[in-house]
């Protein structure tokens, strides 16, 4: 019997023979084992569907799972436009100044890859509430869940926050610490969320008065407490502020990317870069937001922007311009992140893991990009040489009594036609440019060009559409030198 079995076993196998049409060219033809698959893949590689209504018939199907998914993923009203959902529990005004909250136990629940959460994340660090306000960092889950998974601390980073268990409840993920409520709960389990420790009571899951909260109702136990994030003379501007960066920015960049409608995308995306455009030109003359003083207003700012071009240009489809190719808002996402304990918080790698491997209807294949280069930790902390802006703005501000510079994002100005360019680039345009009795200003870029220019120094400059016409209609050959010093700033050729 063994022999026999041996000898079956080495004996060749017929090839089966699959019909395939000629109209849909497959290398490899399914080879079900069921007569029920057999069937469904005759109906669909078979002569009997044509092509174009294969095509059609499955585009409709994943069209239809694709809007329940997202229904579930980003509720949206009747136009397709993105409606984030409010958040239940919070700090009211009358209990923000509460003194007894320095006796509670809280603990900090947060996602790495969570934007509101990571608010939270820079603002404990600050004002140095790590020891006061223990923090639990959960994973999102593939079914959308926040999970507790720790993951082994890396050799390299070794401060960078990581994935850890749920160190208040040993609850597995963060639904069941919800539900720990006295009242229970069944609804969104959302990060941030601040936990009453001793009460078993959710105190708090709104990012801003998170915040507002870390910055002025734990000073008894802060170990930065003259920190002041808020200062009174600044709030009216933080409004203004908040008023425009929320709806335009911080949320804007999901109202793109989570857009069931290309009306409901274009509305976003157009108020995303206007709202840059006028950031960019603000920043150019005030270091922070609201001049030389940094506000909870800048930590919103700035986490929206840290994942700009690692995240929403791409998978968010806000894809009109990168980050960097913004110079004054680029080397102010630099300026905060080198604040110390700020870069801590910043896990790019888990930021990545949470956009492009969760959100499936946005990712089907799960397939994650290469980081880009200007959100490497090298690219983040070089010179930003923006402290020379904190002395004037101050002083604008005490004149002045608030920031004169604030402005409506529907109103913005025209965002300054900014272009990267090449030492030839710059010496052509310069020659075209005195040949019009012009002087064109240039600004230094302080870093390199990155990938196949690599070591080519660039600066960024502002030109017209007539120097553009006169830039490109100039031959190579004309081209003056250009010195540039040692610390890359420009000598202008005499």
């Amino acid at each position: 019997m063994a022999n026999t079995f041996l000898l079956i076993s080495h004996l060749p196998i017929p090839a089966r023979h699959h019909h395939v049409s000629p109209r849909m060219s497959l290398k490899q033809p399914p080879n079900p084992s069921s007569s029920l698959l057999t069937s469904i893949t005759n109906l669909l590689w078979g002569s009997s569907l044509p092509p174009s209504l294969l095509i059609s018939t499955v585009r409709t199907s994943w069209h239809s799972t694709w809007q329940l998914m997202m229904s579930q993923l980003a509720p949206s009203d009747s136009s397709g436009r993105y409606s984030r959902p409010t958040s239940k529990f919070r700090i009211t005004n009358n209990t923000n100044n509460n003194n007894d909250f320095n006796l509670l136990l809280l603990h900090l629940y947060v996602g790495l890859a969570c934007p509101w959460a990571h608010r939270t994340l820079i603002v404990r660090a600050l004002k140095g509430l790590e020891e006061a306000v223990p923090v639990s960092i959960a994973s999102p889950g593939l079914d959308g869940s926040w999970e507790f998974n720790p993951v082994p601390v890396p050799d390299r980073d070794i401060h960078i926050l990581i994935p850890t268990v749920d160190n208040a409840n040993g609850c597995r993920n963060l639904k069941q610490v919800y539900r720990l409520r006295k009242e229970g709960y069944n609804g969104r389990s959302t990060v941030p969320m601040l936990w009453d420790v001793q009460n078993k009571q959710v105190l708090c899951n709104e990012s801003y008065d998170i915040i507002q909260f870390f910055n002025s109702g734990l000073n008894g136990l802060a170990a930065n407490p003259g920190l002041d994030l808020s200062p009174t003379a600044l709030k009216g501007n933080m409004e203004e502020w908040n008023r425009i960066i929320y709806p335009n920015v911080n949320n804007g960049v999901y109202r793109c990317g989570f857009a069931q409608s290309q009306e409901a995308y274009d509305t976003a995306v157009n108020q995303v870069f206007s709202t840059l455009d006028m950031i960019e030109d603000h920043l150019g003359r005030s270091r922070y937001l609201c001049g030389g003083t940094l506000t909870l207003s800048d930590i919103c700012l700035f986490t929206t922007l840290i994942r700009f071009d690692l995240v929403y240009n791409v998978l968010f489809k806000c894809t009109k311009r990168k980050l960097l190719e913004y110079p004054n808002l680029h080397a102010y996402m630099r300026d905060i992140y080198q604040i110390p304990k700020v870069a801590e918080t910043c896990n790019f790698t888990a930021i990545m893991d949470g956009y492009y491997k969760i959100l499936f209807p946005l990712n089907p294949g799960s397939i994650q990009p290469v980081m880009p280069s200007g959100c490497e930790h090298e690219i983040l902390s070089r010179p930003h040489h923006r402290e020379s802006l904190s002395l004037a703005e101050s002083k604008s501000i005490k004149d002045h009594g608030t920031n004169p510079n604030i402005s409506n994002p529907s109103k913005a100005a025209t965002r300054q036609n900014y272009k990267a360019l090449s030492i030839q680039q710059y010496n052509s345009l310069r020659v075209a440019a005195r040949r019009g009795n012009q002087h064109p200003v240039a600004q230094p870029l302080d870093s390199t060009v990155r990938g196949s220019n690599s070591g080519t120094k660039i600066c960024f400059i502002t030109i017209s559409s007539t120097e553009r016409k006169a830039i490109t209609s100039k031959k190579i050959a004309d081209r003056p030198p250009l010195h540039l010093t040692t610390d890359a700033a420009l000598d202008p050729v005499p």
